[in-house]
């Protein structure tokens, strides 16, 4: 019988998790009863009672494996993790909070059998507020037009590829980068299925500006050499019109023999002096991240991968016969 893997990242999807499985379990493995399959949640490093959450559904379903990591590293850290432990011949990931309809992993399992390695799952509208909106669409048009004019133009987090393509994402072990962008670099031909991805409903999205700002940056500095590049013209530029401003101001000194422009000068000195530190920012972004795969520490730590026989859990004072 085939197996299929489902990875899920959990971090801080305690209120969701009984939802999703009952999800998943009506949508996927009810639908697909010729399909051996497994759900790997990854739990990366939550601090609220996601992993509780997690044993508690592996109790009761002995397809689910749960994957603790040693603490928080990241969405693109716990997917690959999550990879790493998946025994499936494809691998499908999807998100814990249902944002994303699992019902459409049978379409994409469909697909995947009549010979397509990589299925995205592709966003035609989202239900969630005109800012989010706003900030999601110029960001996806930023890297369509400097980073990778491939990617789908109101992006994808839900996907279903071969083992063979996911061996090859976990191979990469690149620090600082993006999944989704990953696996688009790698160049197999996508078969997209369209939907209109769905507002969250339960619990508070950890998915920070912060995390954003860090992805915008992650983005630009790890899959693309344009911010270097606008260093370079830059300086060309600015050489340029302080090549053409030297001589102005030699040849007005020559004939008014006057010292004049003291507030002009202080300006020049005040922008070039930003753009200077602006630029030295960029370059550092880039050594800091060279700096980071030099060390060669591991993209994760798994502290423990917990079978349903084996493992006990207590949560608030409860304990069960099984204990993490």
């Amino acid at each position: 019988m085939t197996k299929i893997s489902i990875v899920t990242p959990c971090y801080y999807n305690g209120m969701n998790l009984p939802e999703t499985y009952e999800a998943v379990k009506r949508d996927v493995f009810d639908v697909r009863k010729d399909i051996d399959f497994e759900w790997v949640l990854v739990d990366d490093g939550s601090g609220d009672d996601t992993l509780f959450q997690a044993v508690k559904i592996q109790k009761q379903d002995p397809r689910v494996k749960v994957v603790k990591l040693s603490r928080n590293f990241g969405e693109f850290r716990a997917i690959v993790a999550g990879m790493s432990q998946a025994e499936g011949e494809a691998v499908a990931v999807i998100s814990a909070d249902l944002q994303d309809p699992p019902d459409l992993i049978p379409e994409m399992l469909a697909s995947w059998e009549k010979g397509n390695l990589v299925n995205l799952a592709v966003r035609k509208d989202r239900e969630e507020s005109a800012l989010k909106n706003w900030f999601a669409d110029t960001y996806y048009k930023l890297v369509r037009k400097w980073v990778e004019p491939y990617y789908p133009k109101r992006g994808f987090d839900f996907f279903l590829i071969d083992k063979k393509v996911a061996e090859e994402l976990v191979e990469m072990q690149e620090k600082n980068s993006s999944i989704y962008l990953q696996l688009i670099w790698l160049g197999y031909e996508p078969t997209t299925i369209e939907y209109t991805r769905r507002d969250r409903e339960k619990g508070k999205s950890m998915w920070t500006y912060a995390k954003r700002i860090n992805l915008f940056i992650d983005t630009f500095i790890v899959f693309s050499n344009k911010p270097i590049r606008f260093i370079t013209c830059s300086g060309v530029i600015i050489s340029f019109i302080g090549l053409i401003s030297a001589v102005y101001f030699i040849i007005d000194k020559l004939k008014n023999n006057v010292v004049s422009g003291w507030t002009s000068l202080m300006v020049v000195i005040l922008m070039l002096s930003g753009f200077q530190m602006v630029m030295l920012g960029i370059i550092g972004e880039y050594m800091w991240r060279n700096l980071d795969e030099s060390r060669n520490r591991p993209l994760y730590v798994i502290e423990k991968v917990l079978k349903k026989e084996d493992v006990r859990y207590e949560h608030h004072g409860e304990q069960s016969e099984t204990n993490v």
